[in-house]
């Protein structure tokens, strides 16, 4: 569930209210302070379609003639899903002056029916069997400057997971692994990141490294003692002008008892789109993804994609004839575009079996 607003986020539902909405936005950019809510639609393989209100507020916390510091903003929302989901969620990214010092936080809480087909990277081709959890989370990350485009910064994790449910005698039941019945994982964790991309949202060139580590321990009032260490490696540039090509490596890797909601989970709106995130889950998880990003014209840009990964249990079970694939397309429509914040329409596809459209808003990296 973590980073879930940038995950899902935005979509507005009446589409005649577009040109007032965007008279509004050019017209509140001389304002030090920007307030928007709107009702929102979204689609995911993992949500079906959604439905809710979102709001939010950017600003500044240095004066205009600060360019080194990016926009803060801070949003929450709330929505309900035709698959009996329920989400109420707050995410924040604050730059503070010169960006000597960024805070990123999430709090949310969810009800969150959804599908279990088993661990690893081979399970059968079936429709998923359904379980349901309840979630609270909250997640604070503060980073500070050390160097040009380095930071360096400490976070918390806590999540807790209750009121689990299934179908007794199922796979879900039958299948060993630890975090089947409630519990909460809690730890402190460490990061370094470089960051010289010129967007946060839309980057037309730079890049971005970031590798975290969070201990979950008892002694912090865990269930599960668990080591979780987390690379994101990004690369942007401009191949001609308005084309853009991008690309991510994504490893993610747990060490000790890992609960369900902690394991690797495959697929997603912003990782490997065209598997149900979940659909294979495991200890570790690595993905290569790349795009090419296309501005058409005014607010509309175009994307093709392509990526290749898998989950394992351990590096000495890493194969490559078990690699998946996935690739697509889709539109984008700006939203904010001075902060270059698209709506996005993805179609993923790999198999008869992992397909899936995403209606959602940023892009997947």
């Amino acid at each position: 569930m973590k980073s879930l607003i940038v995950k899902y986020l935005l979509l507005i539902v009446v589409c005649q209210s577009y040109t007032n909405l965007s008279a509004q936005l050019k017209q509140d950019t001389s304002k030090k302070v920007q307030y928007l809510v709107i009702p929102v639609l979204f689609k995911t393989p993992e949500t079906g379609f959604a439905y809710g209100l979102s709001g939010s507020i950017s600003f500044k916390t240095s004066h205009k003639h600060d360019s080194l510091t990016r926009t803060s903003v801070i949003q929450t929302i709330g929505f309900f899903t035709t698959r009996h989901q329920n989400v109420q969620a707050m995410d924040g990214s604050i730059y503070f002056p010169k960006e000597k010092y960024i805070l990123l936080f999430q709090i949310s809480h969810s009800y969150y029916p959804d599908k279990f087909w088993g661990i690893g990277s081979i399970t059968t081709n079936t429709k998923g069997e359904n379980y349901v959890f309840e979630q609270e989370y909250f997640y604070p990350h503060l980073k500070r400057k050390i160097a040009n485009h380095l930071f360096a910064g400490i976070q918390y994790e806590f999540q807790n997971i209750n009121n689990v449910s299934y179908t007794k005698g199922g796979r879900f039941d039958t299948i060993a692994f630890y975090g089947k019945q409630p519990y909460k994982v809690s730890g402190l964790g460490l990061s370094l990141g470089y960051d010289t991309r010129d967007f946060s949202f839309w980057p037309n060139k730079g890049v971005y490294f970031q590798t975290m580590f969070t201990d979950f321990r008892k002694e912090l009032l865990s269930d599960y003692n668990v080591l979780k260490w987390i690379t994101d490696l990004r690369y942007f540039k401009t191949l001609f002008k308005n084309q853009i090509f991008a690309s991510q490596f994504y490893n993610y890797s747990t060490f000790g008892q890992t609960p369900l909601r902690e394991l690797a989970a495959f697929g997603g709106p912003n990782n490997m789109r065209g598997f149900y995130q979940g659909r294979y889950r495991d200890n570790n998880m690595v993905s290569f993804i790349s795009e090419y990003r296309l501005h058409i014209k005014g607010r509309f840009s175009a994307c093709a994609f392509g990526g290749l990964g898998d989950v394992y249990h351990s590096y000495k079970d890493f194969s490559l004839k078990n690699i998946k694939y996935s690739y697509g397309a889709g539109l984008r429509l700006a939203l904010l575009e001075k902060e270059k914040l698209n709506i996005r329409l993805d179609y993923g596809y790999s198999s008869k079996y992992n397909r899936g459209l995403y209606l959602t808003v940023a892009e997947c990296f």
